[in-house]
């Protein structure tokens, strides 16, 4: 039932206005005027308020036709970068750039996609239980919209988020909590020339304690990484101060907790070894999941999945997105693969078999969640 050229059209047509993070007022208000032609209750919220942005998350009701459990589908309107003068090119089944600009595929591929469920839902009349569509905002700066929603603002237990790289019949079963950390190495200042002895050099403290870590991966959703050392005033100087900032990820708690006092560690043995000292700071960025293959969420993605004619692929994903805010506010959010290939680069691109793909799967995931009359019966 998915119309392809109409599907494709409509992501080209949402990649061309502009919406980069905190700056998606135009693209909410498309999107309004769309989903309210479509039957759908829409309200914005006051997400952007918290971080400075000019849009707040949409939240849109579609009323149920059956007796049905209500579920939400998800995908953040913002772009990492600017679209502005994005150039299309459809050629040999894949949607690219000129290479100019970024495609917006992280996530107007999936915005479209659910779009285009609602749109068949409404035109073939098929029956389905309420659903419920958020569109957030600032995903890529921080998740700050998915932050802001709390399982009351909401009627479905769980739902699905349409923004993952992998291809259609692929979905998220673990993903990494993050978390960043900003490391202050204290030496004390002397003539490099004069009087070394003197002076308590922190470059070369954050080196060997940088020399002790394990960088890279870890595990299939296990990192650990330095992004940024800045220090020191002058070549004829001991520097004292040597700032380093970088952010550690893991699936599982217990792991993650660890990768914290295993930096934690490196840093304090080196400041003890050298007569200096360090301060250390970690923020959670946001946590991990990993969910039980018995779960209704997963249950019904391997239904709607097989429905659609693809073979249902667990996957472990080392990146977050809205689902890991989502599942730990209290909301059951399960990742689907979408297709865009190469995000956050002007080589992004999508096939169109595989836009058309995760379009096939959520609809059969809405239709197969309508089968059951109550949720106990979507089970293993």
């Amino acid at each position: 039932m998915v119309n392809q050229n109409r599907l494709v059209q409509s992501f080209m047509s949402l990649g061309l206005i502009d919406g980069i993070h905190g700056n998606e007022l135009d693209i909410a208000k498309h999107l309004t005027k769309t989903l309210e032609s479509l039957g759908l209750e829409v309200i914005m919220d006051d997400a952007g308020k918290t971080y400075g942005g000019n849009a707040g998350n949409l939240i849109a009701r579609l009323p149920g036709t059956s007796d049905a459990p209500s579920i939400f589908l998800c995908a953040h309107m913002d772009t990492i970068q600017s679209t502005k003068g994005l150039k299309h090119i459809v050629k040999d089944g894949m949607i690219t750039t000129d290479g100019t600009t970024i495609l917006g595929g992280d996530d107007r591929a999936g915005v479209a996609v659910i779009l285009e469920i609602l749109t068949i839902l409404r035109e073939k009349k098929v029956e389905h239980g309420p659903i419920e569509v958020l569109f957030n905002v600032c995903e890529e700066a921080g998740m700050y919209g998915a932050k802001f929603i709390k399982p009351s603002a909401l009627n479905s237990e769980f739902g699905f988020v349409f923004d993952c790289q992998a291809s259609p019949g692929a979905y998220i079963i673990e993903a990494p909590g993050a978390v960043a950390f900003n490391i202050k190495v204290h030496g004390r200042s002397a003539h490099a020339a004069v009087s070394p002895e003197k002076g308590i050099h922190a470059i070369q403290i954050a080196s060997k304690a940088i020399s002790q870590l394990q960088l890279g991966r870890w595990d299939e959703t296990g990192m650990l990484n330095i992004g940024t050392i800045k220090g020191g005033t002058s070549i004829n100087v001991i520097p004292d101060l040597v700032e380093i900032t970088g952010e550690t990820r893991n699936a599982n708690k217990e792991k993650l907790q660890y990768q914290i006092e295993y930096i934690r560690k490196a840093f304090d043995v080196a400041a003890k070894e050298f007569g200096g000292s360090v301060e250390i700071q970690f923020i959670e960025k946001y946590g991990g999941y990993q969910f039980d293959e018995n779960t209704p969420v997963i249950v019904a993605a391997r239904q709607g999945i097989t429905a659609a004619g693809f073979e249902p692929r667990p996957i472990c994903y080392p990146g977050g997105s809205d689902a890991n805010v989502l599942n730990n506010n209290g909301l059951a959010a399960l990742n689907l693969g979408v297709g865009f290939k190469n995000a956050h680069s002007f080589q992004e691109c999508i096939a169109v078999a595989d836009l058309v793909g995760a379009a096939r799967i959520g609809l059969n995931v809405v239709l197969q969640c309508a089968i059951a009359e109550k949720s106990e019966k979507i089970t293993a």
